[in-house]
């Protein structure tokens, strides 16, 4: 009996323990509960039971775009995450965030909330992210060359019957809404009177981008920014180490080196007019790339970044993975609900005041050439 009587008191006693320790834990949570924020965590499950549709719909990629990208990134990823000595979040997690920032328009508290991280973290590892993927631009946005250089100028003859021969380009300018300081917000005003950063590019027939450049002030002309952009400084003092000598890009009249149209239109002859036909004809793939471009990352609507940097290497990423869904067959429908972002570029006629040049000149005498064909 006192054995029993001894068990029954220790059992007892446990139960004492646990209920103690039960009330005790229960405090602490509701102690850590009044400090903490309520966040969404279980997003990251809610993804993988997306469909094919709504997954493209909501990250604007297919799945299998974005196991390219994790495949191509993951090196790149960690290696940066090594060298900022911060431990960073799990890769999945991070590669799904920064596609969603960049193909939508919720803000950095926003997008941490969804992935249950704060502000602070989710930026830091969308900037990180980004910083990785440029890492990519050798990869993915390539000058095209030797054997490539011809599939090109294919490309562009099987694009359409009325084409411009020889084209191994289409260029222009894009300019992207931003907010700057109010110190430098003279600098980054366009002629429409918002603020936006430019970005040049140029792509081949199948919307591709062959070369970019990104961050130049929206007050700046196009003709200023390519003539500060590699492609500029290239074509015009080396014209031959960027294309054989029978080929030409095509852009409009704020690009003087290039293939332009003829100016003064109400007093063409019908070949010119002819001419500027096949040329806007051929020439229309540069705008189509912006419009799909923006219309697959939405973020390029308008961004906001302390540094203008960090600014360029979010369009530079965007450009990334525009090629690289391309390249794998990811095609995009800009939805009617989503063609409310305006594509702006610079077409209007300016006075540079700058004599023409040997490589204007060749240009000039190519168009007309290629007008008597």
């Amino acid at each position: 009996m006192n054995n029993n009587l001894v068990l029954l008191l220790s059992l007892n006693h446990l139960q004492n323990i646990n209920k103690s320790l039960d009330k005790k834990k229960k405090l602490l949570i509701q102690l850590l509960s009044k400090n903490a924020k309520a966040r969404i965590t279980n997003f990251m499950l809610v993804t993988s039971l997306y469909d094919d549709i709504d997954f493209k719909s909501h990250f604007r990629l297919t799945r299998n775009s974005v196991e390219v990208l994790m495949c191509k990134m993951q090196p790149l990823y960690k290696s940066h995450n090594i060298k900022a000595g911060r431990p960073g979040i799990d890769f999945q997690k991070a590669t799904l965030m920064t596609i969603w920032y960049l193909s939508n328009t919720e803000t950095f508290r926003q997008v941490g909330d969804r992935f249950g991280l704060n502000r602070g973290i989710a930026c830091r590892t969308i900037h990180k992210y980004v910083r990785a993927l440029s890492n990519l631009l050798d990869e993915f946005i390539i000058w095209p060359r030797g054997s490539s250089e011809t599939k090109t100028v294919q490309d562009f003859k099987n694009l359409r019957i009325n084409y411009v021969p020889n084209t191994i380009g289409c260029i222009d300018g894009c300019h992207i809404r931003m907010h700057s300081a109010k110190a430098k917000r003279s600098d980054y005003t366009n002629r429409k009177m918002f603020q936006s950063i430019v970005l040049l590019a140029v792509c081949n027939a199948h919307l591709e981008f062959i070369y970019i450049f990104s961050g130049w002030p929206g007050s700046s002309h196009d003709a200023t920014v390519f003539k500060n952009s590699l492609l500029g400084e290239t074509l015009i003092n080396n014209p031959q180490e960027m294309i054989s000598k029978n080929l030409h890009i095509l852009g409009d009249s704020a690009f003087p080196l290039l293939l332009v149209p003829y100016k003064a239109t109400h007093i063409l002859s019908d070949r010119e007019k002819l001419f500027n036909k096949r040329l806007s004809s051929t020439r229309v793939v540069i705008e189509q790339a912006f419009g799909l471009l923006l219309g697959r990352f939405r973020r390029l609507k308008s961004i906001e970044s302390k540094s203008v940097e960090l600014m360029s290497l979010i369009m530079t990423g965007a450009c990334i993975l525009h090629n690289l869904a391309l390249k794998n067959n990811d095609l995009f429908e800009i939805e009617d609900n989503d063609q409310d972002f305006d594509i702006q570029t610079d077409e209007f006629h300016q006075n540079l005041d700058v004599p023409i040049a040997v490589t204007q000149r060749n240009g000039i005498d190519k168009r007309n050439e290629l007008s008597l064909r």
